[in-house]
């Protein structure tokens, strides 16, 4: 990585935390007598830790996307400067 970008990291830390809690829900579940209790703790665990992983990732792909067409603009910029 050339330099830090809080954009990375924060989608990195996000989904490392969604990947964590699923795998959590998914074990308590498992380990359980799957109560309808424990169920919907577990699904109101997720809606909590889904909202902003689906916040963060569309943004980051938001971001990229702009800078990419950014970057291909300012290319095809150039090359017509070259002819």
């Amino acid at each position: 990585m050339d330099r830090f970008e809080f954009s990375k990291v924060l989608a990195l830390v996000i989904s490392i935390l969604f990947v964590c809690t699923v795998c959590f829900v998914s074990l308590v579940w498992a380990v359980s007598d799957k109560m309808p209790e424990q169920l919907r703790i577990g699904i109101d665990i997720l809606g909590v830790v889904s909202t902003p992983f689906g916040i963060i990732v569309t943004g980051y792909f938001a971001k990229s996307g702009v800078e990419n067409y950014t970057k291909i603009k300012g290319s095809k910029k150039d090359e017509n400067n070259l002819k």
